[in-house]
């Protein structure tokens, strides 16, 4: 990006600030986004709308990008911000509060901190979740996981998240991570995938399960279905099995995705996975996509600009 480019976005900012009548500190943002502040206070002498909150987290973003030097896609506007926002933050399952000053407010951030502020690498969390999180990637994560499960739990408290919380924390992130090792893909999903957000098959298969074994109907259906992607007969009946654990499980579980935290379960549906023949995979992918998928390209999207760690 050019100079020209950079200083065109700043304005920008500015004008849209003060198009939404929203206050710009002039001691702490760069001289063009103040630039762009002062012609807009000027042209527009009343504000010409009032901000929701997606608008507001917009603006917010964008000057936030902005003083980072990231990429902020023009996909993600408040209508987008909005189709990703959600009532429970995925983490810590908190009901999310707006503009309290606390710990369960919303916030809105990058899955992966390498990548852009681009569709499919933002979530919305709460502040708690967010801080925590901070500047850590996958494997910072996974590592913090982990040590909370080996009983390793002194620099987990200092995080401010408990094991679970970690652990769905990683659930959220394996997906926009660049992970080479299968092996982290082939675990329980332990919470919701955040709206557009990327994950990995396996994840999309439980999701899937999750929300059709309720209804007999709908889980003989599904499992049918999946079946026909699976020439072992064996495998087909654990996938029946799991199908039915699954719905007794759910039955005592308070949050639905610790339903599938469960060894017998994850045992049968990971053996019915990775033997799937490769030749079937494509179909596999299509049958997700008609029960609303979650994100699973084989890469990253181009457009989070990884390879400079989503800078401009």
């Amino acid at each position: 990006m050019s100079p020209d480019e950079a200083s065109t976005i700043a304005f920008d900012i500015g004008w849209d600030f003060a198009r939404f009548g929203r206050p710009m500190d002039v001691a702490a943002h760069d001289l063009d986004l103040l630039t762009g502040y002062a012609a807009g206070r000027e042209h527009f002498l009343v504000a010409q709308h009032r901000p929701d909150r997606f608008v507001s987290k917009w603006l917010q973003l964008r000057v936030n990008a902005f003083k980072r030097r990231r990429i902020l896609s023009g996909d993600v506007d408040p209508a987008y911000l909005k189709r990703i926002d959600c009532e429970t933050c995925p983490i810590t399952l908190v009901t999310l509060t707006h503009s309290a000053l606390c710990d369960s407010d919303w916030s809105v951030d990058r899955i992966n901190n390498d990548g852009a502020y681009a569709p499919g690498n933002l979530m919305v969390m709460s502040v708690r979740a967010n801080r925590a999180k901070g500047a850590k990637d996958y494997r910072d994560v996974s590592l913090l996981a982990s040590e909370t499960a080996n009983g390793k739990t002194e620099r987990a408290e200092r995080e401010n998240l408990s094991k679970r919380e970690w652990e769905r924390l990683r659930c959220v992130m394996v997906g926009a991570a660049d992970v080479s090792d299968a092996a982290p893909t082939l675990t329980p999903l332990l919470t919701r995938i955040p709206e557009d957000s990327r994950a990995p098959l396996f994840y999309v298969l439980q999701h899937m399960l999750l929300q059709a074994v309720t209804r007999a109907s709908a889980r003989n259906q599904l499992v049918k279905a999946l079946n026909r992607l699976q020439p072992s007969n064996e495998r087909c009946l654990g996938l029946r099995f799991a199908a039915e654990r699954l719905s007794v499980l759910l039955k005592t579980s308070s949050y639905p995705y610790d339903a599938l935290d469960d060894e017998l379960f994850q045992r049968q549906l990971r053996c019915w996975f990775v033997n799937i023949p490769r030749t079937h995979v494509p179909e596999l992918l299509g049958l997700c996509a008609s029960h609303g998928a979650y994100r699973c390209e084989p890469t990253l999207p181009a457009a989070w600009s990884v390879e400079t760690h989503g800078r401009f």
